[in-house]
């Protein structure tokens, strides 16, 4: 399987994960299988990981008043979580969509987080994967993919609602 590494990328709370989630609608509703990992924001300001497989969830962020787990910047991050979201990466199986949602500071800086994900995309056993990159990280992240299969989509507000669609019709192209 060729697949096709696109980059969503834009400021903070445009949308790139409900963009991830809304395309995910999109292409199960057509059968396409999908996979992968997607961090969800809570009304709380929690975080949960979502396998896009199975639909699993796993709190991901904890309690301000727990002191052990990885801090990064505003959050402290769940190990066991972490391990968890790590595992549903290692055993992604071919698939059409593939979402890692997010490689961030954690990943790039720091050596933790979803580290698989690097692995599983280099492997590129999916038509198309989604990855979610701030705009500060977009170069090295860039530098760990195969540079043959990665676009970048910048999320605006302005192209939010649309893009779904639009990464359907990469998904369904190839």
């Amino acid at each position: 399987m060729t697949g096709r590494i696109v980059i969503l990328t834009g400021e903070r709370d445009v949308g790139k994960s409900t963009v991830c989630r809304k395309t995910i609608a999109l292409a199960q509703a057509r059968q396409h299988t999908c996979c992968g990992i997607m961090t969800l924001s809570r009304p709380d300001g929690n975080r949960e990981a979502l396998d896009a497989s199975t639909g699993n969830v796993r709190r991901l962020t904890l309690e301000p008043d727990v002191l052990s787990g990885v801090t990064q910047g505003r959050f402290r991050f769940d190990p066991e979580a972490l391990a968890w979201g790590n595992d549903v990466l290692t055993h992604v199986l071919a698939c059409d969509l593939l979402v890692v949602d997010e490689v961030g500071p954690l990943e790039v800086e720091r050596g933790e987080g979803w580290l698989k994900a690097f692995d599983v995309l280099r492997e590129a056993k999916f038509t198309l994967a989604l990855v979610v990159v701030r705009p500060e990280l977009l170069v090295q992240v860039q530098l760990r993919l195969p540079a043959s299969a990665t676009a970048v989509f910048t999320v605006t507000p302005q192209n939010r609602d649309g893009l779904p669609e639009v990464l359907l019709g990469v998904l369904r192209a190839k």
